[in-house]
């Protein structure tokens, strides 16, 4: 098996490197390993070259390996040898040679127009027209939909660095009811890595979070498309909590008495946090970038939302 030395390692350290175990999918960054088999076998050879594959699939295999090598040398691992995202950098640059899909965009979602497309919305939404998500999904989705996770697209080696997570998989998209009027929704592709038991669990928690009152985006619809799994839901308007400060206060919103409106905010936060707690649903993460602020000028009142519920659980 081809081994590769790099002398240039963290604490002055030389440790052999096995650059072919990264060349398969390492059930380590599964949180459940029976997901495996729904990864597509091109992924789980080592050949990298472009024989059988389609450029698409080329790019996803590649971007696989660039993530999972992100991963694995960055600072926070415990093995010293692997604390130096330049040695992964050039793995990544041995295995795949230096091409220019590398300066291209990351991509993490499968194209196959073979696969069956199902379109499964609530009851509210049961007007909704998924004739284009039909046609392509991909196209409406992962193409034209609004990255809402970053302004501009990841490449797979940006600035000579690899990247450590798929921040794609949350975009907005616009879709039409069968009267014609345009909705704005939020798809969320459900990632391999991060899937639960049940991939649309978290859809079903959305669905529990209105049935029990509680603040969060109205699930819209399961769908199933050219391989990939998403969930739609609802896009909530205003302004992340994260990026609440006493500037944005003043020169977006107009408010004068900034620290008021800063400890209102705060009430509401803990006013929500209390709600999920007497609730039958467990939300550790309170994540800033997670909670959406809104502020209605006619009540002079400040609504919080919670939006990410991916490590949301259901008490037993």
């Amino acid at each position: 098996m081809e081994r590769i030395n790099f002398e240039q390692l963290p604490k002055n350290e030389s440790k052999e490197i096995n650059k072919n175990e990264f060349l398969v999918p390492r059930i380590k960054d599964y949180k459940n390993p029976d997901m495996l088999s729904l990864e597509p076998d091109y992924l789980k050879t080592s050949d990298y070259s472009r024989e059988n594959l389609t450029p698409h699939q080329y790019r996803r295999k590649i971007s696989e390996l660039a993530r999972r090598l992100g991963l694995e040398f960055r600072k926070e691992n415990p093995d010293p040898a692997r604390q130096n995202r330049e040695t992964g950098v050039k793995i990544f640059r041995d295995i795949v040679g230096d091409v220019p899909e590398a300066s291209k965009p990351l991509v993490f979602y499968e194209d196959d127009p073979t696969q069956p497309f199902r379109a499964e919305p609530t009851q509210d939404f049961q007007d909704l027209d998924f004739s284009d998500l039909e046609k392509n999904a991909v196209e409406i989705i992962e193409k034209r939909g609004k990255n809402l996770q970053r302004d501009t697209e990841r490449p797979i080696l940006e600035n000579g660095v690899l990247p450590t997570d798929d921040n794609s998989r949350v975009r907005e998209i616009v879709l039409k009811r069968k009267d014609g009027t345009e909705i704005s929704l939020v798809s969320k592709r459900i990632s391999l890595t991060k899937v639960r038991r049940e991939p649309f669990e978290e859809f079903q928690i959305l669905q529990r979070v209105q049935q029990e009152g509680l603040p969060g985006p109205r699930p819209v619809a399961k769908i199933e498309a050219r391989g990939n799994r998403y969930i739609l839901m609802e896009k909530i308007e205003g302004i992340p909590l994260k990026k609440i400060t006493p500037e944005i206060l003043q020169k977006y919103l107009g408010q004068k008495d900034v620290q008021s409106h800063i400890d209102k905010i705060k009430a509401k936060v803990d006013e929500l946090k209390q709600q999920y707690e007497q609730s039958s649903i467990i939300r550790k993460d309170w994540n800033p970038k997670d909670i959406i602020v809104s502020y209605n000028p006619e009540t002079k009142d400040w609504t919080v939302i919670p939006v990410d519920f991916e490590k949301t659980k259901l008490k037993e």
